[in-house]
């Protein structure tokens, strides 16, 4: 890794500035997409978990049918 001179000017000190500004900017952009997409992983996971739940449920209810099949 190279190192880089310190700013000596008020100018350069501005620069540096502005460039990690722009970096912290650009990162809480990247973490709110990420926030949104996390949100909609944790909605889609819900609504497999209840399908699961619904899906174990039916499952059973077969068994038990194939188990002790109602008399005609």
């Amino acid at each position: 890794m190279t190192k880089s001179a310190k700013p000596k000017t008020m100018k350069e000190w501005e620069r540096v500035c502005k460039n990690l500004n722009d970096v912290i900017y650009a990162q809480y952009g990247n973490e709110e997409k990420l926030e949104v997409k996390i949100a909609n992983l944790e909605d889609q996971i819900g609504k497999l978990e209840e399908q699961l739940t619904m899906s174990v449920g039916v499952i059973k209810y077969l068994e038990l049918k194939i188990v002790r099949p109602d008399s005609i």
